[in-house]
């Protein structure tokens, strides 16, 4: 239910490839430029093989049901340092795992490759395809041997745009007795496939099923993080200009027709009042701490606020998580809740579309019914979420570098959820699901 346009699919597709060929092709003049040059090389890698099965049919997070899965934490990775200098390094690093800008297949994907420099022991460059700082697990969140949880949650994980960009970032760290200040700002850009999944059959315009817009964002932002030799304090601000090349713009303001004071229908239609957009901009914030309580518990926490004031879309929302876990020798087992809600006024107004219906009798049979599914389609587009999630789950650590992880997870879907994939076949809200996942992460 918005409005269509022509990508140029060509020209996005050779700035991106040439980007990333310039890059790599960079580093590697740079590492054969001086053979004299004492240049060390460390390679390492890492993965994970999980299987998750839900109790419901409808899909969560794209791949999990009631038919099982590996595709959606299953990966492997390899990374490349290479030290030219003490003060110029630089990092490659691969990835293979689930394709999530379609429904099914693997995606090879170039994660990172940037040069570092160093000039002295406060400041670091980077240049290149590079990690968002400012999150707890900005850095490792692929690498599962460095958290407990079985996966990060997805009410919190899901909802950052990206997690690279093509840019630059700049680190200023300032050393305490015992402890340390970091200041990171980045800039750059990143293309993403956004998933919108659609429940309903419409005409020949939507099939019941998944969509993918094509955007790009710029991001900017900062963030500090304050480390002791136990706990860890952070906080960022982050701006994005989301540009749509895909064949549908973002409705700013939605149309309505009216054919009686109560009865009417919400549509894309210029001539009702809609406005269409195909860029606006999303202001992010977020804190998060992980803390050492004691007697081997720790407490961790995130939030993160998204905001934007061009669109009134359900990507407006207020999600975190709280986890307590506790080290028994080998053993860490933990509890886990978190929690996305799209704001109350977008909500309502998601609520409102998906819930109206013209009554028999106004219009003939074909009509009401072609109405009444638009309806549930622009609820699709518009998203929403109201949801939470209790995890209880252990790891079991062989080694540093090899963990057995497990846990069973509810979730519980209030008013609406852009993390399932509910068909009209089912209920739209108050739904739940249990999620039962088994992975080994390891690293060498």
């Amino acid at each position: 239910m918005t409005t269509k346009k022509k990508p140029n699919y060509c020209a996005l597709i050779k700035c991106n490839t040439l980007l990333k060929m310039t890059l790599t092709f960079t580093i590697v003049m740079l590492c054969h430029s001086n053979v004299s040059a004492a240049i060390s090389y460390n390679f390492s890698a890492f993965g994970t093989v999980g299987y998750a099965i839900s109790d419901q049919p409808y899909q969560y997070m794209q791949y999990v049901d009631n038919e099982g899965t590996f595709a959606q934490d299953s990966l492997i990775a390899g990374q490349l340092d290479i030290q030219f200098t003490p003060k110029l390094t630089t990092t490659i690093q691969v990835k293979l795992a689930a394709d999530k800008s379609q429904e099914s297949g693997i995606d090879p994907e170039l994660t990172w490759a940037f040069l570092s420099y160093r000039p002295n022991n406060e400041w670091v460059i980077n240049l290149g395809m590079l990690p968002i700082p400012g999150y707890l697990n900005s850095v490792n969140r692929d690498v599962g041997v460095t958290y407990d949880y079985v996966r990060l949650p997805a009410e919190f994980d899901s909802k950052s745009p990206v997690n690279n960009i093509l840019g630059v970032s700049i680190s200023k760290i300032i050393p305490l007795p015992d402890s340390e200040f970091i200041i990171d700002a980045y800039a750059g850009r990143a293309k993403h496939k956004w998933r919108y999944y659609i429940g309903d059959d419409l005409d020949e315009t939507y099939s019941t099923g998944a969509t993918y817009n094509k955007v790009t964002l710029d991001l900017i932002g900062t963030s500090i993080t304050y480390k002791t030799t136990e706990n860890t304090y952070l906080a960022g601000i982050h701006m994005a200009r989301i540009k749509n090349y895909g064949d549908s713009l973002w409705l700013k303001e939605i149309g309505y027709q009216a054919f009686s004071p109560d009865i009417g229908f919400y549509n894309n239609y210029a001539s009702d009042g809609a406005v269409a957009v195909d860029s606006y901009d999303m202001f992010i914030a977020n804190i998060g701490a992980d803390i050492h309580l004691g007697n081997d518990f720790r407490l961790a926490s995130e939030l993160i606020l998204r905001k934007n004031m061009d669109i009134d879309i359900g990507l407006n929302t207020l999600s975190g998580y709280v986890s307590l876990r506790k080290t028994m020798n080998k053993w860490t087992p933990y509890l886990l809740y978190s929690q996305i809600k799209t704001e109350t006024d977008t909500l309502d107004t998601y609520q409102k579309i998906n819930n109206n219906e013209i009554p028999n009798g106004v219009l003939s049979d074909a009509q009401t019914q072609q109405i009444n599914t638009s309806q549930h389609v622009l609820a699709d587009i518009h998203q929403g979420y109201d949801q939470f999630s209790i995890a209880l789950g252990t790891s079991y650590r062989f080694n540093p570098l090899s963990v057995l992880k497990a846990e069973v997870m509810f979730v519980q879907v209030n008013d609406a959820s852009n993390l399932f994939d509910i068909s009209s076949d089912y209920q739209s809200s108050n739904y739940n699901a249990t999620i039962f996942t088994v992975s080994y992460s390891f690293a060498f």
